[in-house]
């Protein structure tokens, strides 16, 4: 399912949830991000099992307060004993992803496959 208020795509890889985000989060609008934030902790509360890979594949730029909405859903996926992993980070998002070290707390891949396939595990 697509949705295109908040230019987020849900798919289903086996058990594991995968949300495609668009080109751009860092200068939404405040209510497009908090519709954005709003989506991905639902996601975060209903997925079952609580596996969620986030490809940022076509995302060029994300600001902080998107940022903290990703520390938000993990938080929400990690108390319900869930796992987030990211994927396809390049350029801008890759250097952001580098110099804040969620690496420490979440799986960083090239690709979607390779992450999909680490929450199977």
């Amino acid at each position: 399912m697509a949705q295109s208020d908040s230019d987020l795509e849900v798919l289903k890889s086996g058990e594991v949830t995968v949300i495609v985000l668009g080109e751009q989060y860092d200068n939404l609008d405040e209510p497009a991000l908090e519709a954005a934030a709003n989506e991905l902790l639902e996601i975060a509360k209903s997925a079952a099992p609580p596996m969620i890979v986030v490809d940022m594949g076509r995302t060029k730029f994300f600001g902080s307060a998107f940022l903290g909405t990703l520390f938000r859903v993990w938080r929400r996926l990690t108390t319900r004993g869930g796992k987030l992993s990211v994927c396809g980070a390049t350029g801008p998002c890759a250097d952001v992803l580098e110099v804040t070290q969620v690496d420490r707390l979440w799986n960083l891949f090239k690709t979607r496959e390779e992450a999909v396939e680490s929450l199977k595990s």
